[in-house]
């Protein structure tokens, strides 16, 4: 789940067997609409087979992409089936706004573009650069681990939560992010991917923005906390009722 459109609604991606396209179901409080045709995710995954999916800003750009692991389950399915591949290189859509997206996979390097019988799928920062990398767990074969360096120069902040009335991992507590290019709003999860967890820190973009209006934590025992006027390019630990955060800084 997440809000890739900026409503302040999450929305839900869902990966499906080959011939299936992945669903999109777009959040309009009252419904959910399947929006993968309009948003051009629908006919790019049309063929593959999707076990872990999941959003998240690869570029920093304050708009939330989505990230595919893929692979059949029959060896030989090509056999029958001869646009259908046992191994499948993974979807990395690029959200470019106004509900589309664009697959990038040809651009972001060959490793991303090889086949593999992916199944499970996460993001980490590996190497704390205040950027999301994958590691994606493979059917009888090594993990792969893709380290994400496009070398932009997009803002961000990453953060780090302690609940003391709530759980000790803060999840289920909803964070806003306020600057000028516009608000983003997350839910931490424990995990939505196919048998995944991905780190429980949370990065936002920002884009070209040297600064940060707001971040507010409301905590899903009910109490909230906020800062103003952040830096960005650092890593914040927000501990709940604390008025102060610990921080440091990251290499860009």
């Amino acid at each position: 789940t997440g809000d890739y459109d900026g409503s302040g609604r999450e929305s839900l991606v869902i990966g499906n067997f080959s011939n299936e396209m992945m669903n999109l179901y777009r959040n309009e409080e009252a419904l959910f609409i399947d929006d993968a045709p309009v948003a051009k995710i629908g006919l790019p995954s049309l063929l593959t087979l999707t076990f872990g999916c999941f959003f998240f800003d690869f570029d920093l750009d304050g708009q939330l992409d989505i990230f595919a692991a893929n692979g059949h389950i029959e060896s030989d399915i090509n056999a029958l089936q001869s646009k259908v591949t046992y191994a499948q290189p993974p979807h990395l859509f690029h959200n470019i706004g106004d509900g589309k997206f664009e697959e990038v996979t040809p651009k972001v390097g060959s490793d991303l573009q090889k086949p593999i019988v992916g199944r499970g799928a996460a993001y980490g920062d590996i190497d704390n650069d205040g950027d999301w990398d994958v590691l994606v767990n493979t059917s009888n074969a090594a993990a792969r681990l893709y380290r994400n360096d496009g070398r932009n120069r997009n803002h961000w902040i990453k953060l780090k939560l302690i609940g003391t009335k709530s759980n000790r991992s803060g999840i289920g507590a909803k964070i806003t992010v306020q600057s000028n290019s516009g608000t983003q709003t997350r839910t931490l999860k424990s995990g939505a991917s196919y048998c995944s967890q991905s780190e429980l820190t949370t990065i936002f973009g920002v884009g070209n923005d040297p600064q940060i209006n707001s971040i507010t934590v409301k905590w899903d025992s009910g109490n909230t906390d906020q800062l103003v006027d952040v830096k960005p390019n650092q890593s914040l630990t927000i501990t709940q009722t604390r008025p102060e955060p610990s921080t440091h800084s990251l290499p860009k």
